[in-house]
């Protein structure tokens, strides 16, 4: 079995000249499926992007201090270069502001840790590929906000939209190219809806999503 110091080496003679982006997140499927083809659409020998996986047992802890866990599970085994990242994913949604701020606080207490988190999840940063959110009404931006579903049984509301939007969604299986062909427009309508960029997370509609994306696309 490698050593971990074997692992570094091996790990920086790789992308010696590559500046690394270490992804966890808290969706198990959605948000690797993004990155993935992100990294894959905008690839720079200047830049790695290495998006975690969730082991079996581990796949219904989802919670952001568990992903958190994972960002320093990986810093502690291999070791990370100056200009390195390392980036959470995750939603408000229905996580406790006590949480949240313990986790935003370990963030900014780390220089290469991020934290990109969207309100009220990350559908809606997928769906701002497709859809200009100040063209809606208050009354249609409260319900994208709400984020609520008709029933138990049911899907909430942005997800709900993205399948209408998309003419199929699902978290596991999506046509990601057809969204990332509007990553530019994404990122300029997330860039607006960030009205207040130094609080730690959005209070209201929005997602810091597109400053991962800018730093995969390299253009920070």
């Amino acid at each position: 079995m490698r050593n971990r110091n074997s692992l570094i080496r091996e790990r920086r003679e790789a992308f010696r000249d590559a500046r690394l982006i270490v992804i966890a997140s808290e969706g198990k499927d959605t948000e690797r499926i993004y990155f993935k083809a992100l990294a894959k659409e905008y690839t720079n020998p200047r830049v790695h992007a290495h998006i975690l996986k969730r082991s079996e047992d581990e796949k219904n802890n989802s919670s952001p201090e568990h992903v958190l866990e994972q960002l320093n599970e990986y810093k502690c085994q291999y070791e990370l270069e100056a200009d390195d990242e390392l980036w959470l994913v995750t939603d408000k949604d229905h996580w406790t502001e006590a949480m949240l701020s313990r986790v935003a606080t370990e963030c900014m207490q780390d220089v290469s840790m991020h934290m990109a988190l969207s309100n009220p999840c990350f559908e809606l940063w997928l769906l701002l590929h497709l859809v200009d959110v100040s063209s809606l009404t208050p009354e249609e931006q409260l319900l994208w906000m709400e984020n609520r579903r008709k029933s138990k049984s049911s899907n909430p509301y942005l997800k709900v939209l993205l399948r209408q939007k998309m003419g199929s969604y699902h978290e596991s299986a999506y046509d990601v190219l057809t969204l990332i062909e509007h990553v530019e427009v994404a990122i300029e309508r997330a860039r607006l809806l960030d009205k207040n960029p130094a609080d730690r997370w959005p209070q209201t509609l929005g997602t810091r999503v597109y400053l991962l994306a800018e730093s995969v696309m390299n253009r920070n």
